[in-house]
């Protein structure tokens, strides 16, 4: 009777309990264009399998953990290594002779469909690694790397999965086909987004299952259907991940709507669409923040509002969701704002910037009125004012004595951006 379900490790314990070799970080096994002369099975550690190009570049295929069988495949080939096997941290080999494991394939149906069985797990890791490679962007590739880094050498912590494997930035850099500035910016992103943390050369990440629920909430944004990014938003809270984590995730989606819309690859009902998505799912969140009372950082405080007689809040709710994508706070007063009603939001939050939106020529000299009120209240002076939608003009800005004017969504979030990611600078320019 077969029996496939004993692990290689245990099985190649039993066959050669006296072959065991200690290996330490840096021995290499065998070379790319190596005779194969010995196999090996890993009983516990780490190793490297990588390959050079005729340009002389180096590509990893992987790092290795307990359980793998190395050279079974340059064995069934042309019996020459084609990568090369080197160790990266403290290891333990099963070291098999080849004549012995030429012996055991034709005589041992256990041991040869254990090996076939290891083959194939092989072959799909190759053709999961051929698809990362062509669909996916370096950010997510890593992502994907340090997931299989964390299931072959992850060690379960109060702070969630360890890799337990030395592991540098060139190491991370040959796993993706990435350079090491690629791989820094990349972790960087990473931790932004709450997804892993690092200590000293440590990597430790939040469990997968959490990092699926903010990629769903995050894709929900760029192209889900009605209430799918609040339906996310709430499983995420209900996981118990960070409220903060859900808000950056949900950030996230529509920073790649920002991006595709610059690169042409989305039009402007898109964006409306994300915002809506993103509206629905940002109450869900606030309420979570509020609750365990999170104290968040911001570039700036942003009071937002459609002018008196104007019900229009299509474009003021996109440019609020772009504004909240970038790390702004944003106060959005809603439509039908009177000047009072300004004043009183400027007074209450001492916002950086007040920006005033207007879709019609009737109502938009209402902005005006806004700006005179400021004056009036001792208010004009701190801050700085921005207006904006379709029937207004840089030339009307001026004016009416505003600070700037956005021509459109992206227009207005790169001025507030401008204004507000250079502290010095932030008042001494009027952009209109």
């Amino acid at each position: 009777m077969q029996r496939t379900d004993i692990s290689l490790v245990d099985l190649s314990l039993e066959l050669w309990p006296k072959r065991v070799r200690p290996y330490k970080r840096g021995n290499v096994l065998y070379w790319q264009g190596d005779p194969v002369e010995n196999l090996f099975v890993i009983q516990k550690g780490a190793v490297k399998i990588s390959s050079i190009s005729s340009a002389g570049k180096i590509y990893s295929h992987g790092i290795l953990g307990s359980g793998h069988l190395l050279g079974a495949t340059a064995y069934f080939l042309d019996g020459i290594h084609e990568t090369t096997a080197q160790v990266v941290d403290k290891t333990s080999l099963v070291v098999i002779p080849l004549s012995e494991f030429q012996g055991l394939i034709t005589q041992d149906p256990k041991f040869s469909a254990i090996v076939m069985r290891e083959l194939a797990k092989e072959a799909k890791v190759h053709f999961s690694k051929a698809q990362d490679l062509s669909f996916l962007d370096a950010q997510q590739r890593l992502k994907h790397s340090l997931i299989k880094l964390a299931d072959e050498h992850g060690l379960k912590t109060d702070k969630g999965i360890e890799i337990n494997v030395n592991i540098t930035h060139e190491d991370m850099a040959e796993l993706i086909n990435a350079n090491r500035t690629t791989i820094t910016l990349c972790l960087q992103e990473l931790k932004k987004l709450g997804y892993l943390r690092t200590e000293g050369r440590r990597i430790i990440l939040i469990p997968v299952g959490h990092m699926n629920s903010l990629d769903q909430l995050s894709e929900a944004v760029v192209s889900g259907g009605i209430g799918e990014a609040a339906d996310w938003a709430s499983t995420a809270i209900k996981e118990g991940i960070d409220p903060v984590k859900v808000l950056n995730a949900l950030m996230n989606g529509m920073k790649e709507v920002d991006r595709r819309y610059a690169q042409g690859q989305v039009d402007i009902n898109d964006i409306v669409w994300s915002s809506t998505n993103m509206k629905e799912a940002l109450p869900i969140i606030e309420t979570a923040i509020q609750h365990q009372d999170i104290s968040l950082s911001h570039l700036g405080r942003i009071v937002f509002g459609t002018v008196h007689g104007d019900l229009h809040d299509i474009g003021k709710t996109m440019v609020s969701m772009l504004l909240r994508a970038r790390g702004f706070k944003v106060i959005d007063l809603g439509v039908d704002i009177s000047a009072e009603k300004f004043v009183e939001a400027v007074r209450a939050y001492k916002p950086n910037i007040l920006a005033m939106s207007a879709l019609l020529t009737t109502t938009q000299f209402e902005m005006k009125n806004v700006i005179e009120a400021l004056e009036k209240a001792g208010l004009r002076d701190e801050i700085k004012v921005m207006i904006g939608g379709a029937s207004t003009t840089p030339r009307f800005a001026r004016e009416i004595g505003a600070d700037g004017y956005g021509h459109d969504a992206r227009g207005g979030v790169e001025l507030a951006w401008r204004w507000c990611s250079n502290p010095d600078d932030r008042f001494s320019s009027h952009e209109v």
